[in-house]
């Protein structure tokens, strides 16, 4: 379950005139699955079928059905698609919708940005899936719009820990208003509160909320920023 709370803190707070959503899509995903495995169940979709839309073998499906594996993310929209095929072969109206209408697929950034040193951006593209509300009712938003990083490091602690999941707005990437920002720095990606330098024409000052972490300064042709954090997951 997602729950947001929208805060007016100091200028420097990431949080600042920004609706801060905290959640798991991992936890969300968590619960459209039970409802996924109890439709597949009542249905009676046999595990060949199951395999099939899984692009599994019918081990795998088995083991899923007796949940001995868990259902992944990107296996979701393909449950769903068959559960709604049987739901019309039998004439029942089930309890899960199409899955286009439930998630949408959002650019993961494919190293982590890192919370001290940062992350290179190498390696394979990803994909998430963020439910559909969240982005176009919450963020008001496209999925080209975000992209989805994971943070690594202290250095912005307790705003956000190692792990968490952050989602960044590329339509706010100044930072005329201070705040946290996702950005490659020159040297990687990483997440840090970000402001102009006064009397410096040109540079902004870097800096983190974990006091143990040295600010530094650097010219704005230095650094890319990629946007502003608007939502985060976390796992408990």
């Amino acid at each position: 379950m997602l729950t947001c709370a929208d805060r007016t803190i100091n200028a420097l707070d990431v949080r600042q005139s920004h609706v801060r959503c905290q959640g798991d899509f991992r936890t969300t995903a968590r619960m459209t699955t039970d409802a996924i495995l109890e439709a597949l169940r009542r249905l009676g979709v046999p595990h060949d079928r199951i395999a099939q839309a899984l692009n599994r073998d019918r081990t795998a499906a088995t083991k899923m059905m007796s949940g001995r594996r868990s259902v992944k993310l990107a296996e979701i929209p393909a449950l769903e698609a068959l559960i709604a095929e049987f739901e019309v072969e039998r004439g029942e109206t089930g309890d899960v919708t199409p899955p286009e209408s439930n998630y949408m697929l959002v650019e993961v950034l494919p190293s982590f940005a890192g919370m001290g040193g940062g992350g290179s951006g190498e390696g394979d593209k990803q994909e998430a899936l963020i439910p559909r509300s969240l982005i176009e009712d919450e963020l008001k938003a496209r999925p080209t719009d975000l992209i989805l990083i994971e943070a690594r490091g202290e250095s912005m602690a307790p705003d956000f820990l190692h792990g968490d999941q952050i989602l960044i707005d590329k339509r706010d990437r100044n930072p005329v208003q201070p705040g946290a920002f996702a950005l490659w720095d020159g040297d990687g990606y990483v997440v840090k509160l970000i402001e102009r330098v006064p009397q410096k024409r040109g540079f902004y000052r870097i800096f983190s909320v974990n006091n143990r972490f040295s600010a530094y300064e650097v010219s704005e042709d230095q650094v890319r920023i990629m946007g502003r954090p608007v939502w985060f997951g976390r796992r408990l």
